[in-house]
């Protein structure tokens, strides 16, 4: 049987403080980005022309002489014959069909490092062996380890209710609004990769189902580690608190161990059982490592079976998104705080889709409990909640057609590259996802006379006559030619970042709750004033906001978070609010 590897590493938390109030920062799962598992790799065979080839292949590779001579094994297979040497899954053949076609043959190999001077060493002795057998090798890779992506239990706190410890995030995503359409299905599953899920919690016993789980890293579902059942809490739960969802299927899936890790091949097993028990929405609050050829393709798979991928953007602070968020599959959820700024912690930049909330969440935790949890691994359960309660209202919902509904329908909340498309906002989703008995086509009119109102070297400041719709227009939309540069509610917008002396292309569009979005406006054509000024120095007792600019130590640097600095906050001591430039 496949061996059984508890990976276990202590996740550091560094906590700065009397920086925020309630705010900490977690270990970073980009760090890890050469953590991988000693002894192992994944490699994928092209698929072969029919059955009996990949039956021949599974023969060829677990009986090859030449492989065991070089001191590789065979350990496990995501599609191989041999159930009783493989922990092979019993995949519908559709499912199976489709994730070969996608995946190729996956195996896990392993040798014995004291026979290999580098990981590098061993993937190109592989490589040659496997070449000589015939086999058509797609890729090698490290089986990199992956994290849960909490920052920290911040304070254990009793049993209340909903309107006392979670009211003020679903106050911010309207999720009671959403509850007025619906409040979930039983018929919806959520797949939760993570830790498990503990299934007897007196708020998610009625709604975990065990049968449909399946642990790929111990013998049980059951979670030890408290990180899943907090994250399952927030998707649909009951009683003393609520989730987004109050009536769901929630699958636990556990990749992750008792201490918080598992691997890139656990995970993509996980990911092939929650596609193929047809999960609604699969929920990844974890991270660890980057590009994995593997995990990208098992995604795609799923995508491709029409589940919907949620993932979290990670804790570090950074502008660039955690993998498995930054998969083009997967949906990346930053973090926000009360008061709808972002969070500290939370990854952003390109290929960030939406924001939830996830400082001090207030949850479900093992044995009963209840407790609150901060992180991106807590608003992204937010965004599959509401995923949920789409689906619910329309199981037919395509997963291009969910991510496109969350981003029209997000709530403006800053910059495109801090906020992606603003913060989830669950009635405006689940109208337009059909709960609004899909009679909203109609399109706002387009946005009329954008003008300049003001400009400098670096911004462009517009306005424009509003727009009408039959419903109501919730959002405009302002392009830098054809990319977003910023949405608001309001008829005037102030575009920052630009580059001085330097001509630009802006129009505007009208968006409403149901999605549909307006012809563009006349366009604008402005030219930033010459700027040869160079940012301030850097001082203490000043009041920054986001996106001033200062010098220190002979570099430039950029504000994060709106503060006053103090002796001791110079921006190479706290990257939280300062980005080098």
């Amino acid at each position: 049987m496949m061996r059984k590897y508890a990976i276990s590493i202590l996740v550091a938390i560094f906590l700065v403080a009397g920086l925020f109030t309630g705010v900490s920062f977690g270990s970073s799962a980009q760090g890890h980005s050469t953590d991988y598992i000693e002894g192992q790799l994944v490699v994928s065979i092209a698929e072969p022309p029919d059955v009996n080839s990949i039956q021949s292949a599974d023969h060829t590779l677990m009986k090859s002489g030449s492989l065991t001579k070089s001191g590789f094994t065979i350990a496990d297979s995501l599609f191989g014959q041999d159930m009783g040497t493989f922990s092979v899954q019993q995949l519908d053949n559709d499912v199976r069909a489709a994730a070969i076609e996608q995946m190729g043959l996956v195996y896990l190999v392993e040798y014995s490092v004291n026979d290999y001077k580098s990981i590098d060493s061993a993937k190109e002795a592989l490589q040659t062996t496997l070449d000589d057998l015939g086999l058509e090798v797609r890729y090698i890779s490290e089986n990199r380890k992956v994290y849960a992506l909490e920052t920290a239990a911040l304070e254990d706190v009793s049993v209340q209710a909903i309107h006392n410890n979670q009211r003020w995030h679903y106050d911010m995503i309207r999720v009671q609004q959403a509850w007025g359409i619906t409040t979930g299905s039983s018929s919806v599953r959520i797949g939760v990769l993570d830790t498990g899920i503990d299934s007897n919690h007196a708020s998610l016993s009625n709604l975990v189902n065990t049968s449909l789980g399946r642990s790929f890293v111990d013998s049980t579902t059951i979670d030890r580690h408290g990180h899943g059942t907090h994250v399952a809490g927030t998707i649909a739960s009951y009683g003393s608190v609520s989730g987004v969802m109050q009536n769901a299927t929630l699958v636990p899936v556990k990749v992750l161990s008792d201490s918080g890790s598992g691997s890139m091949y656990g995970i993509q097993q996980g990911i092939l059982h929650a596609a193929n028990i047809r999960a609604d929405v699969i929920n990844m609050s974890l991270g660890g490592g980057g590009y994995d050829r593997g995990m990208d393709e098992a995604i795609q798979t799923a995508v491709g079976l029409g589940t919907i991928v949620v993932a979290a953007t990670g804790n570090d602070g950074l502008p660039s998104i955690s993998y498995p968020a930054a998969y083009s599959g997967s949906i990346a959820v930053g973090s926000v705080t009360s008061s709808r700024t972002r969070s500290s912690f939370s990854n952003y930049g390109t290929g960030l889709d939406v924001m939830a909330p996830g400082s001090n969440i207030y949850s479900t935790y093992p044995n009963g409990q209840y407790t609150t949890m901060s992180g991106t691994s807590m608003a992204t359960p937010h965004v599959a909640g509401v995923l949920g309660l789409m689906r619910s209202v329309n199981p037919s919902l395509t997963p291009a057609a969910a991510r496109d509904i969350l981003r029209n329908t997000a709530q403006p909340a800053g910059s495109t590259n801090q906020y992606g498309y603003g913060i989830v906002d669950a009635h405006a989703a689940v109208l337009a996802a059909g709960g609004g008995g899909g009679s909203d086509t109609q399109a706002p009119s387009a946005p009329s006379n954008v003008t300049t109102t003001g400009k400098t070297g670096t911004s462009v400041s517009l306005s424009w006559g509003a727009s009408t719709d039959n419903v109501g227009v919730t959002a405009y939309e302002v392009y830098q030619g054809s990319s977003l540069a910023v949405t608001v509610t309001n008829t005037s917008a102030t575009i920052t970042g630009l580059t001085p002396n330097t001509t630009y292309t802006f129009t505007v569009k009208a968006t409403d709750a149901a999605g549909n979005r307006s012809a563009a406006s006349n366009a604008v054509t402005v030219t930033t004033d010459s700027d040869s000024s160079q940012p301030s120095a850097w001082a203490p007792g000043v009041s920054y906001k986001i996106g001033d600019e200062v010098t220190y130590g002979g570099a430039a640097y950029q504000c994060l978070q709106a503060h006053t600095s103090m002796v001791g906050w110079e921006p190479t001591n706290v990257p939280a609010l300062w980005l080098k430039k």
